[in-house]
């Protein structure tokens, strides 16, 4: 059984910027942090899974990553690796924005989360010269490098305001039993269901529908079940319903497990009260 994600690295700076460049490949299990990420991929191509949808990364491709959003990279090992990750305290966006600048915004991902760049030479340039400033210790070096971060994170609002700038589409399992899988699983997320119940309603083996499962969505069944109702009980929580409600109405058997693989998933309990997690070691995927 997979067990809840975990909270990997932590911030006490506003930002942190890391240029990495490597072949290792990436064997990072579905985890959140509580800052926002922006990877910027130089070059090399894999994938990205950001809650729950899988999206395929070419060179120029930004991902945007926000707060306690739950995200896993895949990159093969042998193949040249190169990006740019910015990690992002979300007070430092709340207090560096206006009212006709919300730069929480870009993290949404309403849109979606990875954003395709025809010319992403600007962007790098700005990089450039964000990683540069950072890595002198100069006159002015912080107000600098705030303004330059700053200078990054609004030019690339202008672009997702683009009419014309195109977001990557998730992609979606080719193996048409999964899709049934999946939109079975949603249909009766308040059910309890169990991999007896989808082998015998799906006419496949259970084991070879783990693997299958797996395989097309980079994710174990028991994983996507409990997000999608980890997901459903949130949007319940927001329109007023009480977190015991929440819980039962989203499939949840036990109230208890409930709060835990909540606090896990979002850094908070359904009541709004902090997690409490360990400090994890630092992580730069």
């Amino acid at each position: 059984m997979e067990k809840g994600y975990e909270k990997r690295g932590y911030l006490l700076d506003d930002f942190r910027l890391f240029h990495l460049k490597d072949k290792r490949g990436t064997t990072v299990n579905s985890h959140y942090h509580e800052f926002c990420k922006l990877l910027m991929l130089r070059s090399g191509s894999g994938g990205y899974t950001v809650d729950g949808k899988r999206y395929t990364l070419e060179a120029g491709d930004v991902v945007l990553i926000g707060s306690h959003c739950v995200h896993r990279p895949e990159f093969e090992k042998g193949v040249l690796y190169e990006r740019v990750i910015i990690y992002i305290s979300p007070q430092f966006l709340q207090q560096q924005s206006t009212p006709d600048c919300p730069l929480q915004d870009i993290f949404h991902g309403e849109q979606g989360h990875v954003l395709h760049l025809r010319n992403p030479e600007n962007i790098w340039a700005l990089s450039d010269a964000l990683e540069q400033e950072l890595s002198q210790d100069r006159y002015g070096r912080v107000i600098l490098s705030n303004g330059l971060l700053l200078r990054l994170l609004i030019e690339i609002a202008r672009t997702i305001r683009n009419p014309e700038t195109t977001f990557a589409k998730p992609l979606a399992p080719t193996d048409s039993r999964i899709l049934n899988i999946l939109r079975y699983m949603d249909a009766h997320l308040t059910e309890d269901i169990s991999m007896d119940t989808l082998s015998e309603q799906f006419y496949i083996s259970k084991f070879h529908m783990m693997r299958l499962f797996r395989q097309e969505t980079g994710q174990s069944i028991h994983g996507y079940l409990q997000e999608r109702r980890l997901i459903h009980a949130k949007d319940l929580i927001r329109q007023g319903v009480s977190a015991t409600e929440s819980c039962f109405q989203s499939g949840f058997r036990s109230y208890s497990s409930f709060t835990r693989a909540y606090a896990k998933h979002f850094g908070t309990t359904p009541t709004g009260r902090k997690g409490h997690f360990a400090p994890a070691d630092e992580t730069y995927e």
